[in-house]
C-alpha cells in the first residue's frame, strides 16, 4: 500500500512488486509527476499491482497507455459510484 511518506520511485517499486515490465509501465505513467501520481493512487486503491498491471497493460490494452489509464480511472469510478448523473 502507498503511504503518504512514499517517493514517486517508492510507490513505483511497491506498486510493480518486482515485475520489470510493470516498473516500466508506472515509469512511462509518471512522466507526467501530478497526474501520474494521482494514477499510482488510483491503481494502489483498486488492487492492481505487479504481473496483474504488465498483463493488463499488455495483453489487454496492446500496450496503449492512454487506454490503460482510462481503464483505471473506469474501475475507480465504480469504486467510488457515479461522479456524474445522466440526464433524462
Amino acid at each position: 500500500m502507498i503511504e503518504a511518506t512514499d517517493t514517486i520511485e517508492g510507490a513505483i517499486t511497491k506498486l510493480a512488486a518486482g515485475n520489470l515490465g510493470a516498473a516500466s509501465v508506472l515509469g512511462r505513467i509518471v512522466d507526467d509527476p501530478f497526474s501520474g501520481l494521482l494514477v499510482l493512487l488510483d491503481l494502489d486503491r483498486i488492487g492492481l499491482n505487479g504481473e496483474q498491471i504488465w498483463r493488463l497493460y499488455r495483453d489487454v490494452y496492446d500496450t496503449n497507455l492512454d487506454r490503460f489509464v482510462g481503464h483505471v480511472k473506469i474501475q475507480v469510478g465504480r469504486i467510488d459510484g457515479p461522479i456524474l448523473r445522466e440526464c433524462p
